[in-house]
């Protein structure tokens, strides 16, 4: 058998093992033991499979495009979170920061402009797919994490706003409330996922949709909160599309004289620091950040060891946080 032709089947049979154990000893990733993923690299070296790259070997590039000022969407923790999984695989990384201007203009990252090699790249945040695409051509083996869009092609990493915005929704109405609303960027791709889930659980459990409580609140966030307070019917309840938005809400609310939770819910996602600041502390979902992390870097090592495979886009559930702001009204 040539070389060429070694599969990973060839390396599951000859080892009388089952060739997903294989895939995740090649490709970094948990579910073997430490002794079974040695036996396998060895196993695989000594056939000469030829896609095997040791993760020390690897060189791996992140790009973020959002600065480290007024941080109120746990963006340096992601930063942090892949930097924290690149360093246990033992790979060697470089972060670096490219800008709006610089994206548009398709200028290369300070590393690759001055030559270096990467096996990989992780974009973490809403990057332009010209962008992307443009990168792409230096470093074949790319993920996508956090800034997914539908016109991605792409190994991607993306939280399940859908599924978020579903328990949230659903949250709520098991405390009795019925007139619930929602408040963000509704353009957003992220928004429309997380409307498609508060949505969908008002029609699961036979609750009005109200549209006048669905508002977007990307300019002119004070008008359009005063405008809703002052209509006839108000909503009980209210979803944020993050916590930033929820505490600016409060803060809003508590300078009209109406409060929270016993007036009117509130309910943010993120699970930022700043929620647990908040007076009344934030009820909110966790995005387990640290384990999207995770995923990134185990998904771009899968890719590296494994360039033909179909690309995946994983989506990572979010947790309850349950604090104050959320008031029964049965």
């Amino acid at each position: 058998m040539k070389n060429s032709k070694i599969t990973i089947a060839n390396i599951a049979e000859a080892l009388d093992i089952s060739p997903i154990s294989v895939s995740r000893a090649l490709s970094g990733q948990t579910g073997v033991s430490e002794e079974l993923r040695t036996r396998i690299i060895d196993k695989a070296k000594e056939m000469g499979y030829n896609k095997l790259k040791s993760n020390e070997s690897l060189n791996i590039l992140v790009l973020h495009q959002k600065p480290y000022i007024q941080d109120n969407s746990n963006f340096s923790y992601k930063v942090q979170g892949v930097e924290k999984a690149i360093q246990s695989t033992g790979a060697e990384y470089s972060v670096e920061f490219v800008d709006k201007e610089n994206q548009e203009k398709l200028y290369l990252p300070y590393k690759l402009s001055k030559g270096h090699s990467f096996d990989g790249v992780i974009f973490i945040g809403e990057f332009e797919n010209k962008y992307v695409e443009f990168i792409r051509q230096k470093i074949r083996n790319v993920v996508i994490y956090t800034g997914y869009a539908p016109c991605y092609d792409y190994d991607s990493v993306w939280f399940n706003f859908s599924n978020g915005g579903y328990l949230q929704c659903e949250y709520l109405i098991k405390r009795g409330h019925k007139k619930i609303g929602f408040i963000g960027n509704i353009k957003s791709f992220k928004s429309k996922e997380k409307l498609m889930g508060i949505t969908t659980a008002l029609e699961d459990y036979k609750t009005p949709i109200n549209e006048a409580f669905f508002m977007d609140v990307e300019e002119n966030f004070n008008g359009k909160i005063l405008e809703m307070l002052s209509c006839e019917e108000k909503p009980t309840a209210i979803i944020c599309q993050w916590d930033f938005i929820a505490i600016k809400l409060i803060k809003l609310l508590y300078e009209r004289g109406i409060k929270v939770p016993e007036d009117i819910s509130v309910i943010g996602s993120g699970n930022s620091e700043m929620s647990t600041l908040s007076i009344p502390a934030l009820t909110t979902m966790d995005l387990n950040i640290e384990y999207s992390c995770e995923t990134a870097v185990s998904l771009l090592l899968k890719r590296i060891n494994n360039p033909s495979k179909p690309y995946e886009n994983i989506t990572i559930n979010s947790s309850l946080i349950e604090r104050d702001s959320v008031k029964d009204i049965f």
